[in-house]
């Protein structure tokens, strides 16, 4: 997955990290816009929208496969359900509609993966 090979080699250069993370999300948003246009509301061909908000959780994520695990899963996790308000982000128009759902998702998961880090000392 592209998002584990960014977090891999760019985490140990913060910055990096971020302005990386920021232009893909950027990204994202004009793409999915465009192609919004074209193939309809959220479309399953655009996974920028994955790929990107993904980078978020890992931010806080130690460099270790089980957390790796874990924080995979929580994302997909809020992701495919889309706790509230989650689901109504879809709803925004464009470009943000397609992005901000999934950067929803990406915050719900960082949140509880850092819980459960602290937790169980991961």
């Amino acid at each position: 997955m592209i998002s584990v090979g960014i977090w891999y080699f760019l985490i140990p250069h913060k910055i990096l990290y971020v302005v990386v993370t920021v232009f893909l999300f950027t990204a994202g948003v004009i793409v999915s816009r465009d192609l919004t246009q074209e193939w309809g509301k959220d479309p399953h061909q655009i996974v920028i929208d994955e790929y990107s908000c993904f980078l978020v959780p890992l931010y806080f994520t130690p460099l270790k496969l089980v957390p790796l695990i874990i924080t995979f899963l929580l994302f997909r996790l809020f992701d495919i359900v889309k706790p509230p308000p989650l689901k109504s982000l879809e709803r925004v128009p464009g470009g943000w509609g397609v992005m901000l759902d999934d950067l929803g998702a990406a915050v719900y998961t960082a949140v509880v993966a850092l819980v459960l880090f602290a937790i169980f000392r991961l």
